[in-house]
Order: C-alpha cells, then structure tokens, then sequence
C-alpha cells in the first residue's frame, strides 16, 4: 500500500475552471468567515472539490437492470473544502445539507472508520442528524477497504471538511451522488492517490457508500453522470454495470430543462426498494423458467443468458414466452420458498410484503427499448437541417417516448407523482411552441420533470407560463434548471490559501 504523505500534495490536475464555478467560491468565503476556528491559515492550503448534480433525460430506474441511460449534468453542484487537522480525527461541517433542520457538526476518529463494520457505520450515521455526513465520511472507509488508504496510518492526519450544495434535496437530481463523488475526487487529490484509480471506478466506490454506508440501494448512473459528465451534452451509459459509450450531443438548438416539483422524492423511500426488489424477483423467475423451457426441449441451460440483467431479455420474447407466468403479485415469503433469495446486493426480499412483479419486470425490459430508440431518433434529428420536417418529426418520436416512460412509472414502477403528471401535461398541451415531450426522473415518487425542448425564447417563455400554471394549482413554487456544467473528473480540485 502506497504510504500516506504526510502533507498535501502539490499535483493537482485542475483547471482554473473549477473556481468560477457555482458553489466554489461561495464556499470559501463561508469556511473563512463563519468557521476560522477550523480552517486557519496555519493549517496550510485548502483543497475545494466540486461536483455537478445531474437530470436524468431517459432511462432512470431501469439503470439497476442494466439499460442504457441518457444523462445531463447540471449547473447546480455540491462543493467540498478540505484541510488538514492537528489530530486524527475527520470533522465534517455542512452549511446547508442538515436531517431534520437539526443543525450538527460531525467529528469522528479516523480509526473508528477503519475498524467499524460497515453495518455499525450505517447505523452510526442512521442516527437523528447524522446521515448527510455519511455520504463524506463514508468515502474515507469506502477507500480503506478497498484499500487505496491506510485509516490506521500514523502519519495520516485528520481532516476538517466543509459542504455547501445548492443541489436541491429531494429533487430527483442526484443532490446524494453530487456529494459522494465531490468528497472522493477531494480525498484522492489530498491524498495523492488519484493515479491509483479512474473515473468509472470512483463512481462505483460512491456507488457503495450510497449503498453500503448510507443504506440508499441506488444504481450508478448518479455518480457515474456526476463524475464523468460533459456540459451541454448527454452521458450515455450502458448499466453492466457501466459501460460508457460516446456521449449524446443534442441535436442543434435543442436541450433538456428541469422542472422540480418540489414534491420531495428519496430512493430511500419505501416503494423505490420495493419496485427494485420486484424487477430482481421477476428476473430469478424468468431465470427460473428459460431453465425450465430449456429441459423440455431437451437443453440444459449453462449460465445465465440475461447475464445478470434484464434489460439484454429481448422485448418480444419477454411478452411471448416470460411475462405470462410472472405473478401479478406475490408476498416476499412465498417467494423465498420458491426461489429463494435475488442476485441483488441492495435490497432484500422482505417475507411480509407483496411485490408488483409482473409491472416491475414490464417498466424494466421494455424502458431498456424505449431508451435505445430515443437514442436513435435524437441521432437521426442531429443529421437533418434545422428547418427539415422529418428533423421535428424524429424530435416528436423521442418526445413520445419520454411520455411512455413517463405513464410507466406511474403504472408499472408505481413511482409516479400527481404533480409530476400535472407538469407532464402542461408539457404536452404546447408541443407546438417547442416542446416534444417530458418525463419523471430518477427515482420518481416526485423529484423533477425532464423536458426535451428548443433552445429558443418561444420554448422559455413555455416553460415559464407551465411554471406559473403549476404554482396556481398546487400552490408549489417550482424551479426551473436550464443550464448545465462539466463533470467532477474533468474539472478536477485546486488549492487554495
């Protein structure tokens, strides 16, 4: 193992970029004027980290079962400063990222985070208060175990951290993976082991401290479009479990805007883990039966021919010979008796509750399509000129498609929200003034609205009267996220007095 400097590296591989980005700067003045007990001059430089949250344009959920994914990053961001401790002790403040409106400065030794289990973790930072600072600390534990750290070193010093985001929370625009893969990029950088590791692999240890360390059983695609994300263009990924692929440039004048509800969404909430369950549930039984169908036609099946994942089951083949014997629903306890436990390393199947799994498996295997056709008509609307109808004809289709997902959230993943299906239609009531099509995103249940849209002031002043429509009805002020900034890999950390 790589032994630990004793002093901030001077390798930063950033651009002077990253200090003219939202919140960098607003950081830094707030840890010198509000925390100068802490942050001192005398305790060296302070190392700022920055990363973008993101909107997730097509594929959403279905990440997990291994669909592509069409993400955009956006211009909100968690930013994380760093500086060095006189002790072994890692303090993390946060300016705005607070449970319960509970004001609470977390401070805790660094050896605690090497010797606990990552179950006495999670349950440290489970308590009233805490759990916003898992998402920081947990990276720290995340790297000794993978072990590109050494905790119990003793020339590691401990560390005072600050947050500010203006990522909203409970928006549906990955608030917990901005977090994540700041803290990371920050710690790699402090402590000289970036060139240990790369992007993707950054992504999946936040990946774990999501779903090991805080206890929320979210895909990749959040970290992955955090860290590796490019301004004014879509990240494609392929989820198995991430895959990159050339990333989307929109077609010329078009864009994805945010709407937020302001309905507070969490992947943490009850029904997101249920779907979840369901779709793995729904795959253990079609494992179940290729296996069966393969005996009788006197073939032994070796393997798994999904690979792990649903979204490589062919659609036709799914409704032909799978969905009919897939249970509308049936009670966790029976499943395991059947069919025992799912590949799923995030969620449980829970004996006493009852799983949608034939709606699950329905969202799951025909989004992976409907993301893979989006792909195909935005490219083809990228190769038509501007004023060509068969170029608004192929935005339409991409549109239409992003409705489709939408209606299966609310009927298949059951993850829908009756402000985001009001949004959802206020969209299509002005199609013709620039608008093609929007969705829910993410993890659904509320959260934020994407919009395929012109980039014109026609479409805008759409958005905005939509906006206003909304507040009337449910008497919920929306937002609106328009613009978009690079990923946190790109960007990089600086140093600063």
């Amino acid at each position: 193992m790589k032994p630990i400097p004793q002093t901030q590296p001077d390798n930063t591989t950033s651009s002077h970029e990253l200090m003219s980005l939202s919140p960098v700067k607003n950081l830094l003045d707030r840890v010198k004027r509000e925390l100068t007990a802490d942050f001192s001059p005398q305790a060296g430089a302070i190392r700022v980290s920055r990363s973008p949250g993101r909107l997730d344009v097509m594929g959403g959920i279905a990440d997990y079962t291994g669909s592509m994914v069409c993400e955009a990053t956006l211009d909100r961001a968690a930013a994380v400063a760093l500086q060095n401790r006189s002790d072994r002790n890692i303090q993390v403040f946060s300016f705005n990222l607070l449970d319960e409106h509970q004001p609470f400065t977390l401070r805790m030794p660094l050896d605690a985070l090497a010797e606990h289990s990552i179950e006495t973790l999670r349950q440290e930072f489970n308590q009233p208060g805490r759990r916003w600072a898992g998402y920081l600390a947990g990276c720290l534990a995340i790297l000794h175990r993978h072990e590109l750290l050494d905790l119990k070193h003793p020339n590691l010093a401990g560390m005072n951290l600050a947050l500010l985001s203006d990522v909203p929370l409970g928006a549906g625009v990955s608030s917990s993976a901005a977090i994540e893969i700041a803290a990371m990029m920050n710690f790699l950088d402090h402590l000289g082991i970036r060139d240990r590791t790369d992007a993707l692999s950054v992504a999946a240890m936040c990946q774990e401290v999501e779903n090991q360390v805080v206890g929320a059983p979210c895909g990749i695609m959040d970290q992955v479009s955090s860290c590796c994300g490019e301004a004014g263009s879509l990240l494609r990924m392929i989820c198995q479990p991430h895959e990159l692929l050339p990333n989307l440039k929109f077609p010329t004048g078009i864009r994805a805007i945010g709407i937020n509800s302001q309905v507070r969404h969490s992947v943490g909430g009850g029904m997101y883990g249920i779907t979840r369950c369901a779709a793995f549930m729904g795959h253990r039984i079609i494992l179940e039966e290729m296996r069966r169908l393969g005996q009788a036609a006197g073939r032994e099946m070796i393997g798994d021919p999904m690979r792990g994942y649903l979204a490589n089951l062919d659609p036709d083949d799914y409704k032909k010979f799978f969905r009919p014997v897939l249970p509308e629903r049936i009670d966790g306890k029976s499943f395991l008796e059947k069919f025992g436990s799912t590949i799923d390393t995030a969620t449980q199947v829970q004996p006493e509750t009852s799983y949608h799994v034939r709606q699950a498996c329905d969202h799951h295997v025909l989004e992976a399509r409907r993301v893979a056709n989006f792909v195909k008509y935005l490219q083809a609307a990228a190769e038509l000129p501007h004023d060509s109808p068969q170029r608004k004809r192929e935005l339409n289709k991409a549109g239409h498609l992003m409705y489709a997902s939408h209606l299966s959230y609310t009927n298949d993943a059951l993850l829908g929200a009756d402000e985001c299906d009001l949004l959802v239609d206020l969209v299509r009531q002005r199609e013709g003034r620039g608008l093609y099509g929007a969705k829910i995103t993410g993890g659904g249940g509320g959260g934020t609205v994407a919009v395929l849209a012109d980039e014109t002031p026609v479409a805008t002043e759409a958005i905005e009267q939509i906006m206003r429509e909304y507040a009337q009805q449910t008497g919920r002020q929306p937002e609106a996220f328009f613009g978009s900034s690079p990923g946190a890999w790109t960007v990089g950390t600086e140093l600063t007095k």
